[in-house]
């Protein structure tokens, strides 16, 4: 997916300033008929820039387009990934007894305080992550890893959001649900010998590699989109009003009544100089 999307930033930025149009290539369909008479569309005025220009966007609109639907369609999912966590984290407000004792931790992204009581609590759980492994079985877990659920199980009489920022702490990014139990229970040891200064360090940690990882990932998605349009509109339709303004004019809805007249659909041949190839 960088791959395609830096092909098609690449290929948008070169084409960028070359497809204002030279020449009035007339308006609406041009014929494929090798007749020049029945054509609707003034084709010999079309320079030979325009058409390697027409052609080159529109060999990188497959590109672009292939990038968008194909590859870019898994990355598609985690937003509604994301949005779904996130409504579930909000549904954690409450549940579950909060001491609300001893230091309240500066953490961020949860919508309720997480008091330090609360995570030694959990931290302390006279079960072991492997037991909680075993005694909660999750369907459809990685077999032998560490669910949310499970450790939400284990801990059931204790604030919920407490639980989730703690199993936030030992699993990189967002949207992550699973662990390995080994690290879990290595991260555990660590907060009890080193403090919990230490878990709200990971949290963080966790938090700001995962936002930054969603940011990238809807970047690239964005551009892939944007360019598959850019260079749809500069293959087909490169006489638009709208086509040197993107991407605003995408927001200038009454500038689509002119769209359909705008559009070309078969590339003329390009013109040969008999200068240059004399013919006897």
């Amino acid at each position: 997916m960088l791959s395609i999307a830096g092909l098609c930033l690449l290929n948008g930025g070169r084409q960028s300033d070359a497809f204002v149009p030279k020449a009035s290539v007339g308006l609406g369909h041009i014929s494929s008929s090798k007749n020049q008479e029945t054509s609707t569309t003034a084709v010999g005025v079309i320079d030979a820039g325009m058409i390697s220009e027409m052609q080159g966007a529109r060999a990188a609109f497959v590109l672009c387009f292939a990038g968008a639907l194909g590859t870019a369609a898994v990355g598609r999912e985690v937003i509604p990934i994301t949005i779904r966590e996130w409504g579930k984290l909000k549904q954690l407000k409450g549940v579950g007894y909060s001491s609300r004792s001893g230091e309240q931790l500066n953490l961020f992204g949860y919508p309720e305080p997480v008091y330090s009581d609360d995570v030694m609590s959990i931290i302390n759980n006279n079960m072991t992550v492997y037991e909680m492994v075993n005694e909660y079985p999750i369907e459809g877990q990685l077999p032998g890893y560490l669910r949310f659920e499970s450790l939400a199980l284990a801990n059931s009489d204790i604030s919920q959001v407490a639980v989730r920022a703690v199993f936030d702490s030992i699993a990189i990014g967002v949207n992550k649900n699973s662990v390995a139990p080994s690290v879990a229970a290595a991260k555990f040891e660590e907060y009890k010998q080193e403090g919990l200064d230490l878990m709200t360090s990971n949290s963080r940690l966790s938090k700001t590699i995962g936002v930054v990882a969603l940011v990238v990932l809807l970047t690239l998605l964005g551009s892939a989109d944007y360019f598959a349009l850019f260079h749809l509109f500069h293959g087909w339709f490169p006489e638009w009003s709208g086509t040197a303004r993107l991407p605003f004019s995408l927001l200038d809805f009454p500038a689509y009544s002119s769209l359909p007249s705008s559009f070309i659909n078969d590339i003329p041949d390009m013109p040969v100089n008999p200068d240059v190839f004399p013919m006897n």
